[in-house]
Order: structure tokens, then C-alpha cells, then sequence
């Protein structure tokens, strides 16, 4: 799993390039980040990480399960050479240092690339996440802000809803009704959402700042009150 601050100035959405129950992307303002996991020498993870195309911007971390000379001295194993290489021909560069260990057994085995120029990881062992791998702080330079979201739209009057249901059927009508795979209803799900948005921003009108008033408080329970207070006011100067 991946866990991202709530932070107006942070933007998240998960990709789905592969089917992978070990590997989670995620774009995170101008940032590819990539959660990887492989167990032992597992060997599908691994093929779907080899194959995916490097984007600019991107940070790869997690469990590799493999050892190459380039992070910890001695022999290569679980297809470490493979994985020095990929990252070699896709200009990723490795953020560990070579022989620091992310595990009690001495190993380094947990593994940082990226092509984001002064990017950094250290090995943090003060710090216990209940795993028996040492946590792996890593940092990005120059990470864009996310851009400003726009305000609320409200649509609550009878001829905003109505206009707002006319606008949603209308685009409706272009959306596929079923989705075959996680791709599809990925992209099926964006669309619906893209509508909902443009139709209340066509029928409605931006929300003002400040508390919002209860549904049922309407412009007569307002000059209700305004007589009430007059009303009391009047009381008491008398």
C-alpha cells in the first residue's frame, strides 16, 4: 500500500499500465512513484517492472530481493545483474548507498532509482514501522505544487438541478455502459467524472464563502427573522 499526506498543494492518482498485485504507481503531482515488491526470485513483478517505459520523473523504490555489487559488496544473486542493467540503460540512478544494510540480517535489499536529478535516500533505523526492513527516507527536489483547485459549484435551485440533470443526460449518451477490465472502468470512471463536473459548473453557480445556510432555510424563514430581530430590538429600546 501507498499513503499520501491530504495537502492542498499534493495531487494523487493511481496508474494501472500492468496488472500487478506487487507493484503500485502512482502519480503524485509532476512525479511517477513507484511502490515495488518481490518476493524471493518471484519472477512476474519483476518481468512487468523490466518492461514498463521510464517516464521523466520517476522514482522506483521498494523490496528487490536481489544483490548486485553496485549496493552491497559480494556475490550477484536473484537476477541482481538484470536489475543494475535496466536501470542503467533507463537512466535511472541508484539512491542507496553501496553497503548500507535495510534489514537486521545485514542486507541491502531494499533499493531506490530515480532519474529526478538530487533526489536522496538514507536509511532511517531509529524509526520502526514493524517490519523487520529498516525504513528507507527518500527526497525529491523541486516537486511542482499541485495546481489550485478550483471553488465549490452549488446547484440547488429547481432550474440548476433540472438544467444539471439535462446537461448529465445529454453527455450520457456517449459513455460506454460496461467496462472488460480495470483499464476500461479506470477510464469509464474518469469520464463519468469529467461530466459530472462540467455539467455543474454549466448549471450551477460558484458557492459563497462563509457558513452555508441549512437546505430548508429560504428567503422567507430569513425575513422571518430579520422581523423577529427588528421586533426585539424595538422591545428593548422601548
Amino acid at each position: 500500500m501507498t499513503y499520501v499526506r491530504r495537502d492542498s498543494k499534493l495531487s494523487a492518482d493511481q496508474n494501472r499500465p500492468y496488472q500487478s498485485r506487487d507493484i503500485l504507481w502512482l502519480t503524485v503531482n509532476d512525479t511517477i512513484v513507484v511502490n515495488f515488491y518481490r518476493q524471493n526470485d518471484e519472477r512476474d513483478a519483476l518481468d512487468t517492472l523490466l518492461q514498463w517505459p521510464i517516464p521523466d520523473r520517476c522514482l522506483v523504490a521498494g523490496d528487490f530481493n536481489a544483490r548486485h555489487h553496485t549496493w552491497q559488496t559480494g556475490p550477484t544473486t536473484n537476477r541482481g545483474h538484470e536489475i543494475a542493467s535496466w536501470a542503467s540503460e533507463n537512466g535511472l540512478g541508484l539512491l542507496n548507498t553501496s553497503d548500507i544494510p535495510t534489514n537486521p540480517h545485514g542486507n541491502t535489499i531494499d533499493l531506490a532509482f530515480s532519474n529526478v536529478p538530487l533526489a536522496e535516500a538514507n536509511v532511517e533505523d531509529h524509526l520502526a514501522t514493524s517490519s523487520d526492513h529498516f525504513t528507507l527516507s527518500l527526497t525529491l527536489p523541486n516537486v511542482e505544487p499541485a495546481p489550485t483547485q478550483p471553488g465549490k459549484i452549488r446547484a440547488t435551485t429547481d432550474d440548476e438541478l433540472k438544467r444539471f440533470v439535462e446537461i448529465v443526460e445529454l453527455g450520457s449518451t456517449a459513455i460506454p455502459v460496461a467496462a472488460s477490465n480495470p483499464l476500461e472502468l479506470d477510464k469509464l470512471a474518469s469520464t463519468l467524472m469529467s461530466l459530472l463536473q462540467s455539467a455543474a459548473k454549466a448549471a450551477g453557480r460558484p458557492a459563497r464563502k462563509g457558513a452555508r445556510n441549512a437546505p430548508w432555510w429560504t428567503e422567507e424563514c430569513a425575513l422571518a427573522a430579520a422581523r423577529q430581530a427588528h421586533a426585539h430590538t424595538i422591545v428593548r429600546l422601548g
